[in-house]
């Protein structure tokens, strides 16, 4: 079971990575407010991490994630 959910939010992960460069533009094109969501999330980032980020990098982690957490909650209650 762990190496079957293991591959599961890897495989999200990467997908999700990838859907997130592409939708990031077309978001931001349709929700001014995300840039300023993004550029927030970016600055939180720096200050909790110390690593700076630019805010299409911190754009596409935040659209990332709300990706990745859709997959597995997805996933376990379909394979659940």
């Amino acid at each position: 079971m762990p190496v079957k959910s293991s591959g599961s939010h890897v495989s999200g992960h990467l997908l999700s990575i990838v859907a997130a460069s592409l939708l990031v533009e077309h978001i931001q094109a349709f929700l001014p407010s995300f840039q300023k969501l993004s550029a927030r999330t970016g600055t939180v980032f720096n200050s909790v991490t110390g690593i700076p980020m630019s805010e299409e990098i911190s754009g596409m982690l935040l659209v990332s994630a709300v990706l990745i957490s859709v997959w597995g909650i997805g996933y376990h209650y379909y394979a659940g």
